[in-house]
């Protein structure tokens, strides 16, 4: 075997995959799942497996140590700015 997957080792791939299914169960979209999901549901294992295999080890391991950090209260935020965007939308469809 040839290529990214044959430099991979079995316990990184392990650990790749428990990060992106801890942000599946999360229900968060991380940036650094969020490409890793779409291959995994879209073109099945292998070709997450050399997706995976595309990052340097050392950032996959980086990133699997140390996950994204969210501001304190940014959900509420974000529901706030959807609404104000959905009520000005509604409000201009009006005039």
């Amino acid at each position: 075997m040839n290529g990214p997957l044959a430099v991979l080792d079995a316990q990184v791939l392990v650990e790749c995959y428990e990060s992106l299914r801890q942000d599946a169960l999360a229900g968060s979209g991380s940036g650094r799942t969020l490409r890793g999901r779409a291959l995994l549901m879209f073109r099945g294992m292998a070709a997450w497996m050399q997706g995976i295999g595309v990052t340097p080890v050392a950032a996959r391991v980086a990133a699997i140590s140390k996950p994204l950090q969210l501001p304190v209260g940014i959900e509420q935020n974000l529901v706030a700015l959807v609404a104000t965007m959905a009520f000005a939308t509604a409000l201009e469809d009006r005039a």
